[in-house]
């Protein structure tokens, strides 16, 4: 007989959830690969363009999308410290308020946000084109983490999304 604790999260291993573990891989890669390439092939030539100015803007925009999201889930009662597997906390209710009222996936938005703008503050087209394939595979793992919320929260979560959109509001 085989005992199952119901007080312990529903988390999905590396095997279902592939996409977020080469994410997170693909991420530090990409994080590597620009400052490489800002150091050793840019000889650390800063200079403040456009593109610097929209990377400290997406900079901030990404994390404080994270801060404010993690703020929201803690408050949900989801426990942070092992966030980065995907999974259904004991008692999880689906949040709909705050930010999530406008879109589903807020914290990717900060994460999809924070890799580019890394990038782009080193001005590595290198790093840029590491850290959109990671947010691919982001975009991958949002499709396997809306079927499991599906199939936690059923209709309720199939209304929410027809209310809301993915990533940016009013737009996907």
């Amino acid at each position: 007989m085989v005992n199952i604790n119901v007080d312990e999260p529903r988390k999905l291993g590396w095997y279902k959830d592939w996409p977020g573990l080469l994410f997170l891989v693909m991420t530090m890669v990409g994080f590597g690969v620009s400052v490489y390439d800002f150091w050793k092939i840019q000889h650390f030539n800063f200079q403040l363009n456009i593109g610097v100015i929209i990377s400290i803007l997406l900079l901030i925009l990404g994390g404080s999308l994270r801060i404010i999201c993690r703020k929201t889930l803690v408050k949900a009662g989801f426990a942070m410290s092992n966030s980065y597997k995907l999974q259904i906390a004991q008692h999880q209710r689906l949040i709909t308020n705050g930010i999530y009222t406008h879109i589903r996936h807020p914290l990717y938005l900060g994460e999809i946000s924070r890799n580019l703008g890394t990038a782009l503050l080193f001005s590595s087209l290198y790093g840029l084109i590491v850290m959109i394939i990671a947010n691919i595979f982001l975009l991958i793992r949002i499709e396997i983490e809306e079927k499991m919320l599906i199939g936690e929260f059923g209709q309720e979560y199939e209304e929410y999304k027809e209310k809301t959109k993915k990533l940016l509001p009013y737009i996907y």
